[in-house]
């Protein structure tokens, strides 16, 4: 896998359910910072099982996931990612019923299994009133 890839596959395995292929994206030592519940996860069968009670909670609603705004660095055997990426709950009629934007960073190590997320932080930026998140880029 290279760098590119990971957007491509995120995204599919999030529109297909497919919690075995997201979770091959990331190295086994991965280290999340994530914006829902404990927001730090540095277990990865702690990782695996919070993709698979996400993608399997979705019922009859697939996610649509689109990134914007994607910059890649790398050089050697480590890379950088970061983009805009967006969040859409679809009803199985093709409606949007939900939605949100976050920033993402995305550190990656290479090994002889290609590109692998070795640290990946989400985020929002909070208005200054300390009370909405707020995304609209």
């Amino acid at each position: 896998m290279e760098i590119e890839d990971f957007f491509k596959i995120y995204q599919r395995s999030a529109w297909d359910k497919d919690a075995s292929a997201m979770i091959d994206l990331y190295d086994e030592h991965a280290l999340i910072f994530d914006m829902w519940d404990q927001g730090y996860i540095s277990n990865p069968s702690e990782w695996s099982k919070i993709i698979i009670d996400w993608l399997g909670s979705l019922g009859e609603e697939k996610v649509k996931v689109e990134f914007e705004m994607v910059k890649i660095h790398q050089s050697g055997d480590v890379g950088f990612a970061s983009a805009l990426i967006q969040f859409q709950a679809i009803s199985g009629e093709g409606a949007v019923l939900r939605g949100m934007k976050n920033r993402i960073s995305l550190g990656f190590s290479k090994s002889e299994h290609g590109w692998k997320v070795v640290h990946q932080h989400t985020s929002a930026p909070v208005s200054s009133d300390g009370l909405t998140a707020i995304l609209d880029i």
